[in-house]
């Protein structure tokens, strides 16, 4: 018997938040270690790019096939996918897209049933649409409506976040004076929410500046992946004039810089629950509307701090640095949220993924 072919469809551009495409790629290299052959469905060649870039700097190496459809208009999948069902018989189609209405679903499983193949379905969820007609759901948010779903396989819950193996084992170190932040905006920053903070930190006028010049205050940003080309050249331009500032591009171990931060600035989405499996304590703001619930969960919790939306909180990058420069001095304050972020989130989680589809393929 062959090994598990393993389809998995997902997109990545600057309109979708890159979280997609890396939490794909995280449960595909343990798929991969498992035995199971899989192929990546992408809508078109910019998502194809974004695949290629994102595994060259992983080190690892993925299939893939180009559809030539529109990413936001699905149903265009389903007439190039006939035949590819029909001659690849895949075992499970992985299914992550916000895109997806119930009629694609429907034509999907119809795909399935026109060629009398066993092929299980599955979906990564975190908007709650409706109830999705697939054999597989996984939904890591921290708090999910009992009784929403009714497929047959249910991982549900933070202990199914798919992070890197890299954050399955984090030693984090609570120190007594913050002098260091960590500072992501995920893929993207439409807003220029880095940009605007690290001039509120670094700026002669800011209130905060006394406080962290003091403490000899330094800053590791991440620049996304599909930040305009204007906005990192303005970014490499204050790094410098700013020693105090490095900018990490193309970065694979993510985790060994964020042992590094005393405390963290992310917008909701992956890069949250990474923060959370190391334990550095961070302030969190949205920037989509899918992104408010879960991270306001975080913040009940005691996980994290929610500053506010992007989108219309004209104030934010004042709110946060203040609410950073206050941490400074408060190792009690931020080593209890280091405990609670590691309560909740182990990083084994996209192993855990991996195992319950191959019992379900």
């Amino acid at each position: 018997m062959g090994s598990k072919k393993i389809w998995i469809k997902t997109n990545a551009n600057e309109s979708i938040a890159i979280g997609h495409m890396r939490r794909c790629m995280t449960i595909a290299k343990e798929l991969a270690d498992l035995g199971a052959s899989v192929k990546f469905i992408l809508s078109d060649n910019e998502s194809e790019r974004v695949l290629k870039d994102m595994s060259e700097k992983d080190g690892v190496f993925y299939t893939s096939k180009v559809l030539n459809t529109t990413y936001s208009e699905p149903l265009g999948d389903l007439n190039v996918l006939d035949e590819m069902f029909a001659n690849e018989k895949p075992d499970f189609y992985l299914m992550d897209s916000y895109y997806l209405e119930r009629e694609y679903f429907d034509g999907i499983n119809g795909l399935i049933n026109k060629h009398r193949l066993s092929t299980k379905t599955g979906y990564i969820d975190d908007l709650y649409k409706f109830d999705y007609p697939v054999d597989f759901i996984l939904n890591y948010d921290l708090e999910i409506p009992e009784n929403f779903y009714s497929a047959k396989k249910q991982l549900l819950g933070v202990k199914y976040a798919p992070l890197r193996s890299q954050f399955a084992k984090c030693d984090y170190e609570t120190r007594e004076h913050a002098k260091v932040a960590f500072l992501s905006s995920g893929g993207t920053d439409p807003y220029h929410v880095i940009g605007k903070i690290l001039q509120e930190i670094y700026s002669e006028e800011s209130p905060c500046r006394k406080v962290l010049a003091f403490n000899d205050f330094r800053c590791l940003v991440i620049v996304g992946a599909l930040f305009e080309e204007d906005y990192k050249r303005e970014l490499r331009e204050f790094a410098k004039v700013n020693p105090s500032v490095t900018l990490f591009e193309g970065v694979s171990d993510m985790a060994d810089i964020m042992k590094q931060a005393d405390l963290a600035i992310s917008a909701g989405g992956t890069t949250l629950y990474e923060l959370c499996a190391v334990g550095v304590p961070t302030v969190v703001y949205s920037m989509a509307d899918n992104q408010m619930e879960f991270v306001k969960a975080f913040d009940k919790a005691g996980a994290v701090r929610y500053a506010g939306d992007a989108r219309d909180n004209h104030r934010l990058a004042q709110k946060i640095v203040t609410w950073g420069t206050a941490a400074v001095d408060s190792k009690g304050f931020r080593k209890r949220m280091s405990e609670s972020a590691r309560s909740l989130i182990d990083g084994k989680g996209a192993l855990r993924i991996a195992k319950a589809i191959m019992e379900l393929a």
